[in-house]
């Protein structure tokens, strides 16, 4: 018997929920959901990026932001709208402890919306700053790796559009 996968909310343009869906139906359709992203950096500046595991849904072997991962139906205190803050912080450190098997204190630096040709997500973005020891999730990751702006900015292996992307405005914006 096949477990059943968490179902992911499926929200508007204003972040409003619409429907449950399960995650092939949101990746297949390219549907707006919710998710996290954690920007982790270590005390010397560098950010930690993963590997993603080759069998991921969407952009398997490509390098991506430190953590991430879906508001999934289990995370809402309530009904799908209420207490979203809350929801989505208690999700970052969830995901952080379960990608990278740490504990940190997260800071909430913005909230995205859908992004045209990089991404189909409501994202809530944090930054963590750790030195680990990191234990990467086996079946997410397939290995990690901390990186200066500039050796980002020269990788050449496949990054997806979230991680060039957010990489960027944190730069920007002095958060990394």
């Amino acid at each position: 018997m096949t477990k059943a996968l968490p179902r992911v909310a499926v929200v508007d343009d204003a972040d409003r929920f619409v429907r449950w869906a399960e995650r092939p139906e949101v990746h297949r359709d390219r549907l707006v959901h919710r998710s996290i992203h954690v920007l982790v950096v270590d005390s010397a500046g560098r950010l930690v990026i993963q590997l993603r595991h080759h069998d991921k849904l969407t952009y398997p072997r490509h390098w991506d932001i430190s953590c991430s991962g879906h508001v999934e139906e289990p995370d809402y205190l309530r009904g799908p709208d209420d207490d979203l803050d809350r929801v989505y912080a208690d999700c970052a450190a969830r995901e952080l402890e379960e990608e990278l098997g740490i504990r940190a204190p997260l800071t909430y630096l913005a909230h995205f919306g859908p992004e045209p040709g990089v991404h189909y997500e409501q994202i809530q973005l944090y930054r963590a700053t750790s030195d680990g020891p990191f234990t990467a999730q086996a079946e997410e990751i397939e290995a990690l790796r901390s990186v200066t702006p500039a050796e980002l900015d020269a990788l050449t292996e496949p990054c997806t559009g979230s991680l060039r992307q957010i990489a960027r405005i944190a730069r920007t914006r002095g958060w990394w």
